[in-house]
């Protein structure tokens, strides 16, 4: 078969090929199949059985009752919220979390992705020194500047409005922190081991920012 339909590229015969009616018939099956909405039991089931994904192919998973699509590297729930462990680290000496948690679900509709992210500090975390940065659950799209997140933290100096900024201004993979460097501050800094409105950060303490960007 040398043909094929112009929009869908599907394949179907010409007068000068072989008479073969089974043949020809299942190479066009073949060509609708990767086109359809697939359906699987598991992901497992699905990444097990589609050996050779391509971009834009969509795919039912009864386990999790979602649509998944392939982006050219991985599949993708969509609109389902899936967990990630956000990565943390400090520009001069790397922090680490101990008995603290780092958590956080993300959701991604198209090229649109929903994402929160939580730090909660325990009694054998250390903070490392410099500013804080956060990741991402997936990489960013063109963003047409540094995109700003929303949140919330609590230091010893009590609760305060916080930020998160992109690091890049495309294929970001991370977000810095910003808030009140004091309690009295009317502008906010980039904010690392040194806390929150004068005050260090320290067990029971939190950072939570949620936001939305495009993926790449």
């Amino acid at each position: 078969m040398t043909q094929t339909t112009p929009l869908g590229k599907l394949t179907y015969p010409i007068s000068t090929d072989a008479a073969d009616l089974p043949l020809h018939l299942r190479s066009l099956a073949e060509s609708i199949d990767n086109r359809t909405v697939l359906r699987f039991s598991s992901v497992s089931d699905l990444t097990t059985t589609v050996t050779t994904p391509v971009a834009g192919m969509v795919a039912w998973v009864n386990a999790t009752g979602t649509m998944h699509y392939y982006t050219g590297s991985a599949w993708v729930p969509q609109g389902a919220w899936n967990a990630y462990t956000p990565t943390w680290t400090a520009a001069t000496t790397a922090p680490a979390i101990g008995d603290g948690s780092l958590t956080g679900k993300y959701a991604i509709v198209g090229k649109v992705c929903h994402f929160t992210t939580l730090v909660t500090f325990g009694a054998s975390t250390t903070y490392g020194s410099g500013v804080y940065t956060f990741g991402l659950p997936a990489t960013s799209g063109t963003l047409g500047g540094l995109v700003q997140f929303s949140g919330t933290a609590i230091s010893g100096a009590g609760r305060a409005a916080v930020a998160g900024q992109t690091s890049a201004t495309s294929a970001s993979t991370t977000f810095t922190l910003w808030g009140p460097p004091t309690t009295t501050a009317s502008t906010l800094s980039q904010i690392g081991n040194t806390g929150l409105m004068g005050s260090a950060f320290a067990n029971g303490h939190f950072i939570r920012i949620s936001g939305t960007y495009e993926v790449a």
